[in-house]
């Protein structure tokens, strides 16, 4: 019996019922490898909805913040339209959809910050963009910890 029903539990679940429950009765190797893969990608995708939201809505906040820091140094009219469309989007909303298109968003207007601050040459605020693709680098590789090609 599943007591907590959440997208990762319920995918989690799945994932241990293709394991230990059909993986041990194939016999045909390609197929044993095909189930591996996909429990592989099955549990992404649980580390993913547990926790996309938060990472997105977190992210959002600091993309924004240097898309600000850098318009209030070197503001340019791509970017101030950037932030400007960027706070068009319903950024109170828990919905996937919403989420991912605020995030998306922010995104561009990072996108346009970074250009302006390598445009005016500001290496603090090339540099700042490291850390934050860095940053994100780190939430990718943590979603992808249990990724492996398996027979490949």
């Amino acid at each position: 019996m599943i007591t907590r029903p959440t997208t990762d539990a319920l995918i989690e679940d799945c994932c241990r019922e293709l394991m230990e429950g059909i993986l041990p009765g194939l016999t045909d190797e390609t197929l044993k490898l095909r189930l591996v893969m996909t429990e592989t990608v099955l549990r992404n995708a649980a580390v993913r909805a547990a926790h996309e939201i938060a990472w997105m809505r977190e992210e959002r906040a600091v993309l924004l913040a240097y898309a600000r820091r850098v318009a209030a140094r070197h503001g340019s009219a791509p970017l101030r339209a950037a932030l400007a469309d960027a706070g068009t989007g319903p950024a109170d909303s828990l919905h996937l959809a919403d989420v991912a298109d605020c995030y998306e968003r922010a995104g561009q207007a990072f996108a346009a910050a970074l250009a302006t601050a390598q445009e005016a040459g500001a290496a603090d605020l090339v540099a700042r963009a490291r850390e934050l693709l860095r940053d994100r680098i780190a939430t990718e590789k943590e979603v992808m910890a249990t990724y492996a090609v398996v027979g490949r």
